[in-house]
């Protein structure tokens, strides 16, 4: 007997109050564990799908279901990182990955272990003591990271999180990524402009096409993790990466 998928996406629609459909007839099942990407057009409904999920907007039409509940009951076990960091820029690095912690009632002590672990994780133990306007835009990211993962969630979503970095930074910390998600195993949602982005992390890529957003097709990305850093140089890679360029070309004419 098969798990059922984490996340059900069946027929979904979306318009916001009377205008255009911005999405229509999205069907989408996500088993536990999976990195999903969405590439797409600007306009293609990208983030709305994503927004969808975390319960932070309500569909027009169809039936989404997250671990058995509606999103916004399973909102205990999500998490969202933006593309900016958001954080806040009184509290210093510590404290901003503390805060989900200290919002849901923890022990100080377990704030404290619970930091300090995940500090180590992203490779900032020295900067806990930082505000946010000391850090580098890579560093904030791996602050904004570490806060989402200090609760342990289930899903995470992204939203281009690393859009508005250098092409350095942004691959070394999608690296950093996978490498944190072999040791806390969660199923992620990513929005990514990057068709190197989205076949370097995922298991699947969902391509969209605009106008409205419809999935135009689904690319099962076929390398095993770890990934490295040498698996961009590979014959696969590059002829992955060709394919799922073509595919979205295909949906911007």
């Amino acid at each position: 007997m098969t798990n059922p998928p984490i996340v059900r996406i069946d027929n979904i629609g979306k318009r916001f109050g009377t205008g255009p459909l911005v999405l229509d007839g999205i069907n989408l099942a996500v088993d536990r564990g999976e990195f999903i990407s969405f590439i797409g057009p600007s306009g293609c409904g990208k983030s709305t799908l994503l927004r969808l999920i975390a319960g932070l907007t309500d569909a027009s039409t169809g039936s989404l279901v997250v671990d058995g509940m509606t999103p916004v009951n399973a909102r205990e076990e999500m998490f969202f990182v933006f593309q900016d960091a958001n954080l806040l820029p009184w509290r210093r690095v510590a404290a901003n990955v503390e805060l989900p912690l200290l919002l849901r009632g923890d022990t100080a002590y377990h704030r404290e272990a619970r930091v300090r672990e995940m500090l180590q994780i992203v490779g900032l133990e020295a900067a806990a003591g930082k505000y946010p306007w000391q850090l580098s835009g890579g560093m904030k990211m791996r602050v904004s990271i570490a806060r989402a993962l200090s609760v342990a969630p289930a899903i995470l979503l992204l939203d281009e999180p690393f859009g508005a970095l250098d092409e350095m930074t942004r691959d070394q910390l999608n690296e950093d990524l996978l490498r944190i998600r072999q040791r806390d195993a969660f199923t992620a949602f990513f929005v990514t402009h990057s068709v190197t982005e989205a076949v370097f992390l995922s298991t699947r890529i969902v391509v969209l096409s605009a106008n409205p957003g419809r999935i135009a097709g689904v690319i099962p990305v076929p390398f095993a993790y770890p990934r490295t850093a040498e698996l961009r140089e590979t014959p696969e890679f590059l002829k992955l990466l060709a394919e799922t360029s073509h595919a979205l070309r295909a949906v911007r004419h």
